[in-house]
C-alpha cells in the first residue's frame, strides 16, 4: 500500500504482510505498552495477553526492544510523514476563515487521537527518554506545523474580530493544551458519561474565545 492509504496505525497493522502470530503479539504489546509503559511490561505478560507462549513471542522478536522498534519504526518512516502531509493538505482545503481552521483542526485531530491513542501514548513515553527519536519526529513535523501557523497568521489578519494581541503561536498552544487535557480525561479517567461531540464543542469555545475581541 502507498503511505497515503493508511488511516491509522491499526490500518497499517491489519494490512501489513506478516504471520498472524506476529500480528497478535504486536497488538498485545501495543495494548500493554500504552497501559503500563514499556519498562513495566514483560514479554511473559504480552504472551499471556495474546494467548501464545513466550517462546512464540521470541520466535517473532528476539527481545522486547526489537518488539518496541517494530512498533516505532513504521510510525517514523511511514505513518508520521503520511499523516502530517494529509493533515496539512486537508487544512488548506477546508479552511477559509480562522474559525473554520480552529474547528477543523480540533475536530480532525481529536478524532485522530481517539483512533490512535494507544500509539500516541507509547510515542509520548518514548519521546521523553529518546532524544534521537524526538529529533526524527521534529524533523518530520516542524515544517508542517510552520506551514499551518503561517496560514493561521494570514487568516487572523483577515478577520477584524481577531484581537491584535494574540499570535497564531498562542492559539496553537491553546489548541494543543485543550487536546491534551481532553485526551487525558477520556483515556486515563474514562466515564460512561463521556460525549465526544460535546467535548469538541467545549474545546472550540475555549479556543475561539482566546483570539476574538
Amino acid at each position: 500500500m502507498e503511505q497515503s492509504n493508511y488511516t491509522s496505525f491499526n490500518d497499517w497493522l491489519e494490512n501489513s504482510k506478516m504471520p498472524n502470530g506476529k500480528r497478535k503479539v504486536l497488538k498485545s504489546a501495543i495494548k500493554l505498552f500504552s497501559q503500563n509503559g514499556y519498562q513495566s511490561t514483560s514479554t511473559s505478560s504480552i504472551a499471556k495477553d495474546c494467548d501464545l507462549s513466550e517462546a512464540t513471542v521470541f520466535k517473532h522478536f528476539k527481545n522486547k526492544k526489537e518488539l518496541l522498534d517494530t512498533i516505532i519504526t513504521p510510525i517514523i518512516n511511514t505513518l508520521a510523514p503520511s499523516f502530517s502531509q494529509q493533515f496539512v493538505e486537508s487544512v488548506g482545503k477546508h479552511t477559509l476563515k480562522i474559525d473554520e481552521m480552529i474547528e477543523y483542526i480540533i475536530t480532525d485531530r481529536f478524532h485522530f487521537i481517539e483512533e490512535n491513542h494507544q500509539m500516541i501514548s507509547i510515542m509520548i513515553s518514548q519521546l521523553l527518554i529518546d532524544d534521537e527519536l524526538k529529533n526524527q519526529l521534529e524533523e518530520i513535523m516542524l515544517p508542517k506545523l510552520s506551514f499551518i501557523i503561517d496560514k493561521a497568521n494570514e487568516l487572523m489578519k483577515q478577520d477584524d474580530s481577531v484581537s491584535d494581541d494574540v499570535s497564531a503561536e498562542e492559539l496553537f498552544r491553546t489548541i494543543s493544551g485543550q487536546l491534551l487535557i481532553s485526551t487525558v480525561i477520556e483515556f486515563k479517567f474514562p466515564s460512561d458519561d463521556w460525549d465526544t461531540e460535546k467535548q469538541i464543542q467545549s474545546m472550540l469555545k475555549v479556543c475561539k474565545k482566546v483570539i476574538h475581541k
